[in-house]
């Protein structure tokens, strides 16, 4: 078992991550930390854990970083999660249990917990709305996720790994990852008991920039580019409806300036959002209460709204890159490593090495 983790500046949270890894329950794994040119002291506090620590040539992100942990790694399955994740004692062996009981799988990836570290109205909003995502989401995968997931190294290097091309910075890499996997005939599963949790701190602006150019446009763009539309996770019927009706909901309001008996058609609307979105509404009301609802209603339908927008401007952007469709990758392949601490600390629980 090989554990790879990206961090560019992270010294905030690289220390409880490392921490929380090495409290594992699994008994045996290594530890690969990759250094995307951080600027802090990212690389200290990594060096005071019996990790390997590679430090990237140049700033390539979180795609190419992940691709250079890959390479140096020993294990024949690789973990992948965020130098802001913290993986629970058991996380990491329910992943691999759900690989062993599930022989015709080749990767599998957890959950958010409904908990995180941020107490602010955005944080807890979106970690919530992440976490009843993947809670929700068909055991069976069309995609992948970095943030806690586990790929079998032959799936891994045979797709040719995560592709930094596809992102273009984004936050779809793992997207991508999944996409090709199956493509190529593996199966991807998701494990919703093996969860961990996030330390994300999210400001409205920063929300919107994240859902709009990190997620809506580049996924959009994914979509189309790989031909791949399924009814899960973000892009569910309910979640297609839910868009429409809130673009409705806009359209009416606006309408309704100049002609008020539009106004009429606004609580039907209304009812319809609340109804298709029930589910979620109700995990706001009882992790958070009765405010939190209020404010996660309206902020449900504000994103809905700028998802709109973002899955436009992924289809113009498309259209003006005129981007190939589906394209394979060559092989990813492992660097022959030595014997020590240099090569890459194999490390368990209990501090064997």
């Amino acid at each position: 078992m090989s554990v790879i983790i990206p961090v560019h500046n992270g010294e905030q949270t690289l220390e409880e991550c490392l921490r929380a890894v090495f409290q594992s329950d699994y008994p045996r794994f290594e530890v690969i930390v990759v250094d995307d040119r951080s600027t802090d002291r990212s690389t200290a506090i990594a060096g005071e854990f019996p990790c390997h620590l590679v430090r990237s040539e140049r700033r390539g992100g979180a795609a190419e970083a992940r691709n250079v942990g890959a390479r140096k790694s020993q294990g024949e399955v690789l973990f992948f999660t965020d130098c802001d994740v913290f993986v629970q004692h058991d996380t990491i062996g329910k992943l691999i249990t759900q690989l062993r009981e599930q022989p015709a799988s080749s990767a599998v990836f957890g959950s958010y917990t409904a908990e995180t570290r941020s107490s602010n109205f955005f944080s807890r909003y979106k970690n919530l709305v992440h976490h009843f995502t993947h809670q929700t989401a068909c055991e069976d995968a069309t995609t992948f996720w970095a943030g806690c997931g586990a790929i079998e190294d032959g799936a891994f290097f045979g797709v040719g790994g995560f592709d930094p091309a596809d992102t273009d910075g984004a936050d779809v890499e793992d997207i991508a990852l999944g996409y090709r996997l199956v493509r190529a005939g593996h199966k991807i599963r998701v494990a919703r008991d093996a969860q961990v949790i996030h330390a994300k701190h999210y400001t409205f602006v920063g929300l919107l920039r994240s859902d709009v150019m990190h997620r809506a446009v580049p996924w959009t763009k994914l979509m189309i580019q790989q031909r791949i539309w399924r009814n899960d996770l973000n892009t569910r019927w309910e979640n297609l409806l839910s868009t429409g009706t809130a673009f409705g909901l806009l359209m009416f309001l606006i309408l309704s300036v100049a002609s008020p008996p539009y106004l009429a058609a606004l609580p039907l609307l209304l009812a319809l959002f609340a109804y298709l979105n029930r589910q979620l509404f109700g995990l706001f009301r009882k992790r958070n209460g009765s405010i939190f609802l209020l404010e996660g209603m309206a902020m449900t339908l504000l994103y809905y709204v700028y998802c709109v927008i973002g899955m436009v401007l992924g289809v113009l952007f498309m259209l003006i890159e005129r981007r190939p469709g589906v394209r394979g990758l060559p092989s990813l392949q492992r660097e022959s490593l030595g014997v020590g601490r240099e090569a890459g600390a194999v490390a368990s629980s209990q501090g064997e090495k």
